[in-house]
């Protein structure tokens, strides 16, 4: 009985730091360097969750079980392990490897704590860790709005419209990295809208606070939330939506799909900018088309993607090494005037920065990991009715991830995560999840 007690107490010791870990990642920038490595606010509620999620089951007597998806996760760590020993280890590969050591460990850990009853909670604190990062972005191009120089925002020159720009990026790494954590709350607040009988005040308000901080970003995700959004009243509607509609709706999402491709990787301006300043942020080579008013520049992740196939036709089939994607990419000489690399170059795409580094094992890996998402995700699709609860949501967030991929290094994204644990939670007790009120 004690021991029972003892674990009760735990257990909720524990979802509180669950809670705690999702509202400290608005805070991601927030940081001290440890012999190399980053830690920051997740990472100190993570020293002390971690434990004390271990002592819980141990006290609970819970079985712990091991599925397919997560011999993949733990692959994916192998796969780093192999081709940093392949490569030969230094302190990139070593500190790359225990990153994602890391991650491996906060995804078992939550998978073994999070219990389908508490699934809509930790869907409100996500809302609410949404919020608040889009009140530090709303913050920070405010301040720099009215020339308060911080570091909650950014300026840059912009290709489009304004000279300069003003991004947002509160207390994280990058605005592309605020507009992911601030995408998931939206997305799930809008599927709750569109499940909601009547309009809620409540939540139109905290969405709208929620897109002009997503905004204040001006970062390419934006076609990503679109999507998702349209993807969200397409399954909502499904039901009641002729073939002609259907068809209508896919197109534009492909269109859509498109558009993020083609605009992440190209960038087109009037021949009377000063396109020398956009050199390096933006361009990344000589102009490709000429018009009589319009050039059309590569772009960095263009640029990126030709030295991750460069990378892979050197280092295939065992990868560059996990981490040395940097070194290769200042090592490779590009013709013209033009800057090439960011000053610190990731390959800015999931897929190929895999590939590139971890190899054709690290490939099979992310595979095998995205085959247990669609798997986990179709479950849920095809099992919900029309009056779909907020669980619905986790499907549409993998697929917009999956599009976000393409030009964003997401694996080490830890809301993703978060994300992950609650889209196979949910799949794998779907009864109980469908029985219960989805009302936030």
């Amino acid at each position: 009985m004690k021991e029972y007690h003892t674990a009760k107490i735990l257990k909720n010791i524990t979802y509180i730091l669950v809670y705690l870990y999702i509202l400290t990642i608005p805070f991601l920038s927030l940081e001290f360097n440890f012999i190399g490595l980053a830690i920051g606010l997740p990472e100190l509620v993570f020293f002390i969750l971690c434990p004390l999620a271990v002592i819980r089951i141990k006290f609970s007597g819970e079985k712990l079980s091991i599925d397919g998806l997560d011999l993949f996760v733990f692959g994916w760590l192998l796969a780093n392990i192999l081709s940093g020993w392949h490569s030969g280890f230094n302190s990139i590969v070593v500190t790359e490897i225990i990153k994602t050591a890391y991650l491996v460990g906060l995804y078992m850990i939550l998978k073994w704590t999070i219990t389908p009853e508490v699934i809509e909670k930790i869907v409100k604190v996500i809302i609410l860790s949404s919020l608040i990062a889009a009140l530090t972005g709303v913050i920070g191009f405010g301040l720099r709005y009215f020339s308060i120089d911080t570091t909650l925002s950014i300026i840059r020159p912009f290709p489009y419209l304004i000279e300069n720009e003003i991004q947002a990026k509160g207390f994280t790494p990058s605005p592309n990295m605020l507009a992911s954590i601030i995408m998931i709350g939206i997305l799930f607040l809008t599927q709750q809208l569109f499940n909601d009988k009547k309009y809620n005040l409540f939540n139109i308000l905290l969405l709208a606070i929620m897109l002009i901080g997503f905004l204040f970003t001006i970062s390419k995700t934006i076609v990503c939330l679109i999507i998702g959004v349209v993807l969200i009243w397409y399954f909502h509607s499904k039901l009641k939506l002729s073939y002609t509609m259907q068809m209508i709706t896919k197109i534009v999402i492909a269109g859509l799909l498109t558009v993020y491709i083609l605009g992440t990787h190209f960038i087109i301006i009037k021949k009377d900018q000063n396109f020398e300043l956009l050199k390096g942020d933006y361009i990344a080579g000589p102009a490709l088309i000429e018009t009589a008013s319009y050039l059309m520049f590569p772009s960095q992740y263009w640029s990126l993607k030709e030295i991750s196939f460069e990378a892979i036709s050197q280092s295939f089939p065992w990868g560059l090494g996990t981490g040395k994607f940097n070194d290769f990419a200042h090592k490779l000489k590009k013709n013209g005037s033009y800057p090439t690399h960011v000053p610190y170059p990731d390959p800015h795409s999931t897929y190929l920065g895999i590939l590139s580094e971890n190899g054709l094992l690290g490939l099979t890996i992310l595979f095998g990991i995205i085959y247990f998402v669609v798997k986990h995700s179709r479950k849920i699709l095809n099992d919900h009715s029309a009056n779909q609860p907020i669980i619905a949501c986790f499907p549409i967030i993998f697929i917009v991830i999956g599009i976000e991929a393409i030009s964003t290094d997401v694996m080490n994204f830890r809301h993703y995560w978060i994300v992950l644990i609650l889209l196979l939670t949910s799949s794998e007790n779907f009864k109980f999840l469908s029985s219960k009120s989805s009302n936030l």
